[in-house]
């Protein structure tokens, strides 16, 4: 099943993410190559910083406790994890 995660981000320690960033990149593309992650990328536009991910998962809560090792939740820059399943009909996700 697809799961939807977004992250959102605590403004205030953007200086730190930079210096972890490669790390979560590093940490979602190994995701990926397990065929875990499915899609990632950052929001951009009005609203607070964050970013999306798009999990192969089989709950909500699998899909949370697949990301608690990524840099960036660890380092405590996700103020806020969201979780939702997604059923995708249309498109080449469906």
């Amino acid at each position: 099943m697809k799961v939807l995660v977004e992250y959102l981000y605590d403004e205030s320690k953007s200086a730190q993410m930079d210096e972890v960033r490669p790390k979560h990149r590093a940490h979602l593309q190994s995701l990926f190559e397990k065929d875990i992650v499915v899609a990632s990328g950052p929001l951009e536009g009005s609203g607070a910083p964050g970013a999306v991910l798009l999990l192969n998962a089989a709950s909500e809560g699998e899909a949370l406790e697949l990301l608690a090792e990524d840099p960036f939740f660890v380092g405590g820059f996700v103020a806020k994890r969201t979780a939702r399943t997604w059923n995708p009909v249309i498109g080449i996700f469906a």
